[in-house]
């Protein structure tokens, strides 16, 4: 009796407020196992004309964006296409005629593409069964998002389900666009501050944490995870940053040895952008890691960001991204990858770009902080990798000697998105590489290698494609990259002496 009053009640509230001309769909939307599950969804007519289903965003006129909406940003933060986030029993309203109905979750779960017509006909239902591309959390691998400002966090703990991540980090910082008494600004997330407590959305093996951006706009960009309590004054320098007439103090390295002392990751936020400090804090030991594929193409220069933090002058700051780390790890510092979206509006999505992390534990937040300090980590805007050196995994320590010099390489790529070529990086050079096939773009390099030195062991899949996750801030490649095998053989490291000119230049 009680179910067929449900029934009938959910029958009548399809038929509420329709328009003439209009049907009233529910969304059915399953994961692998047949569970209840949330998506990307993007509907559209036979014209490409986008519809939101109930409560969610319309399609805005580009001309009539309203400044500061931080919900559809500015031309650099509103996306090419929109999009929602939806869990199983979402209603949309649609027009008599034929629709598409495309579907994503993350880099673990086939997109989904279903066209439906619909109709006049009472109780119409679309059902999006998400099936499994690549299981990796049933390898110990676990996604997250290192970086988003964006939204709170019940809308984070809403959406990271939708795109099938497990950690995310959101960040307070100070703005400096406000005028008045040297260093004003305004902040953003601190309310949402609660020092090592997890967000109480947490649950379920989902894990949200509000952390800290410290900034500069020469010097760094800081990210503090797992803090205590607030790194202060937050943002220094001027305009962007620090606010008009603010002062160029305390530096990052001030700032990381006090979150350090409260047990925090430090990582640097979207490198290179900006980078004039970075030689000092990684010769003092104080980065953990660094976030490599947020903005741009690791393999060359963002031109819009070059210009804002004024990356000209010693050649370090004319090398590609991706070189400039390679230099560091020529260098001797064992410093992991990581990612994050840096999501400051609707734009980009959620772990767009993400870091996979090697917990060795059961899942929780601090087993996958732990993880990327120890270096046990790929980053990847889609394509998924497996490493091993000797059987070893990224992060750990690979004893060499003259004796002991031949190393076993293991290393595959698959992906979504297609991508050019997986490749073996050693001390910064390419020594293997294959090309990805077949309708999973998968490629495999087995290989053994006999080595002159020890220093670093990388895997990186990439290509040409570039997402269309933005107009100038967030494109970002089809990419993957380990943290490297440290190889480590006394008195024969890596070849440093032409990377230390750069830095010390």
């Amino acid at each position: 009796m009680k179910r067929a009053f449900i029934a009938a009640a959910f029958a009548a509230l399809l038929l509420i407020a329709q328009y003439p001309g209009e049907s009233r769909v529910r969304l059915e939307v399953r994961d692998a196992a047949g569970r209840p599950a949330g998506v990307r969804l993007r509907v559209t007519n036979e014209a490409g004309e986008y519809f939101a289903p109930l409560g969610h965003l319309s399609q805005p006129d580009p001309q009539k964006r309203m400044s500061g909406d931080l919900l559809l940003g500015d031309n650099d933060t509103a996306p090419y296409e929109l999009y929602a986030y939806v869990y199983d029993g979402q209603l949309i309203d649609l027009p008599f005629g034929n629709y598409r109905f495309h579907a994503r979750k993350g880099f673990e779960y086939e997109p989904v593409l279903k066209t439906a017509a619909i109709t006049s006909a009472p109780n119409q239902v679309v059902r999006l069964d998400m099936k499994k591309f690549e299981d990796f959390e049933a390898k110990g691998w676990f996604p997250g998002d290192t970086h988003m400002h964006f939204p709170d966090p019940a809308g984070i703990r809403y959406e990271m389900e939708c795109e099938g991540l497990r950690v995310c980090s959101l960040l307070l910082l100070k703005s400096g666009y406000r005028t008045g008494r040297p260093g004003d600004g305004h902040f953003q997330n601190v309310e949402h501050f609660r020092g090592r407590t997890l967000q109480s959305v947490s649950s379920n093996g989902y894990f949200v944490k509000t952390g800290e951006e410290f900034r500069h706009g020469l010097l760094a960009h800081m990210i503090f995870q797992n803090l205590q309590s607030i790194v202060w004054p937050v943002s220094v320098g001027g305009l962007r940053e620090g606010g008009a007439g603010g002062f160029d103090w305390p530096w990052m390295l001030h700032a990381t040895a006090e979150a350090r002392r409260q047990g925090a990751l430090v990582t640097w936020a979207h490198w290179p952008y900006p980078t004039y400090e970075a030689p000092l804090d990684f010769a003092l030991g104080r980065i953990d890691s660094i976030d490599l594929l947020t903005t741009g193409s690791p393999f060359e220069h963002h031109p819009v960001l070059v210009d804002i933090y004024k990356l000209r002058g010693p050649k370090v700051y004319t090398i590609p991204p991706i070189e400039a780390y390679y230099h560091y790890l020529n260098c001797g510092f064992r410093v992991a990858l990581s990612s994050g979206s840096d999501k400051m509006a609707i734009n980009p999505p959620m772990g767009s770009a993400r870091t996979y992390v090697q917990t060795r534990a059961p899942l929780t937040y601090n087993s996958w902080i732990e993880g990327i300090r120890k270096g046990r980590t790929f980053v990847s805007t889609y394509p998924l990798l497996e490493f091993t050196v000797n059987g070893k995994g990224p992060g750990e320590v690979i004893a060499l000697g003259k004796d002991s010099s031949e190393i076993t390489i293991h290393g595959r790529g698959t992906s979504l998105e297609p991508y050019d070529v997986l490749e073996v990086i050693y001390n910064g050079s390419v020594v293997a590489k294959a090309k990805p096939l077949g309708p999973k773009h998968t490629a495999v390099i087995d290989w053994k290698m006999k080595l002159d030195r020890g220093g670093w062991i990388a895997l990186r899949a990439h290509g040409a494609k570039m997402l269309p996750y933005g107009a100038t801030w967030w494109k970002q490649p089809v990419m993957g990259h380990s943290t490297p095998v440290w190889l480590d053989w006394p008195g024969r490291p890596a070849p440093s002496a032409e990377s230390a000119k750069l830095f010390l230049a």
